[in-house]
């Protein structure tokens, strides 16, 4: 097996045991529901002020990757060729990287930890509307946000009055999801 696949595997298991072990979690002491609310993620109590807070670091981040929509697409051939096609691999490399660990810097210091959301959704994106960055990357931000609505709204109803971490339903439904691409993947290539 690939270095990739034991990572991979290993980081499905443990979210998706740590959903459970958070679930008994969230069903019993009222002083660690706080902690594992950060720790799983939570957008209650979360405002305007917080999209304030953060909205200039997801209109950069955004804006950067947009922009390099095309460099992405290349890229997506390999190194060599993107190379070839002219993209300087390394400059690029490093903006999307810095844009991407932006947006996810800015969305954790706001909710927590919500797991899956952005390994599973832009798959499910690539395969029902295509490789081209043009498309993937802003529907994968509709989607997503989407996605997040609807597992927030069941966290918040499955047990009421009591409310879920977002990041329990996320990782429920992602784990077994990206399980399965994965082991697709596998047996195509």
């Amino acid at each position: 097996m690939k270095v990739e696949t034991i990572i991979l595997t290993g980081i499905i298991f443990s979210s998706f045991l740590s959903a459970f072990i958070s679930l008994m979690i969230a069903l019993t002491g009222d002083e660690l529901r706080q902690i594992i609310g950060w720790l799983m993620g939570s957008v209650s109590m979360r405002g305007w002020n917080y999209i304030a807070i953060i909205m200039p670091f997801f209109i950069i981040g955004s804006l950067t990757l947009i922009m390099n929509t095309s460099e992405l697409n290349a890229m997506t051939f390999g190194e060599d060729r993107a190379k070839h096609l002219g993209v300087n691999v390394k400059r690029r490399k490093m903006w999307i990287l810095i844009a991407g660990s932006t947006l996810t810097g800015a969305a954790v210091a706001v909710s927590g930890a919500i797991g899956f959301v952005g390994l599973v959704i832009p798959h499910l994106v690539r395969k029902i509307w295509g490789p081209d960055h043009k498309h993937l990357l802003p529907l994968s931000l509709l989607i997503g946000s989407g996605f997040l609505i609807l597992a927030d709204f069941v966290a918040r109803t499955i047990i009421a009055p009591s409310e879920l971490p977002i990041g329990v339903i996320t990782s429920l439904i992602g784990a077994p999801a990206f399980a399965l691409i994965l082991l697709k993947r596998r047996r195509e290539g």
